[in-house]
């Protein structure tokens, strides 16, 4: 288990092709925090979902994502611009928000107009 608080950042294009390199690096992090096979399939398809609803929303420019590794959870942090005049048809949020609810432990969004926030936090 990691004892000290870590962070790791990056910013990926949202397009469908980045989904899978979140994917992996959300593998190798939960993994290295001894995480059961359970639990980092849950992280895998928490963040994937995460990025499917950035996608959704029309984030322009980068998505942020910030792993924090504390000794006892992994806190995600997504952040990103939503376009000017993008829909705010919420229905496939609202799914992605039902999946979310079912693999992590806590789930806070901002989604204020013009921004993208989602914090995910799963315990070990």
């Amino acid at each position: 288990m990691v004892e000290n608080e870590d962070r790791i950042e990056i910013e990926l294009p949202v397009e469908k092709e980045f989904a899978r390199l979140l994917r992996l690096m959300i593998s190798g992090i939960a993994s290295r925090m001894n995480f059961n096979l359970d639990a980092v399939d849950d992280l895998k398809i928490a963040v994937e979902e995460a990025y499917l609803m950035a996608m959704g929303r029309k984030v322009t420019g980068p998505l942020k994502v910030a792993f924090t590794i504390h000794a006892d959870r992994l806190q995600i942090d997504l952040k990103g611009k939503v376009a000017a005049g993008a829909s705010s048809d919420k229905a496939p949020e609202n799914f992605g928000n039902f999946i979310l609810d079912a693999v992590v432990d806590e789930m806070q969004a901002d989604q204020t107009s013009g921004e993208f926030g989602l914090r995910l936090t799963k315990y070990v």
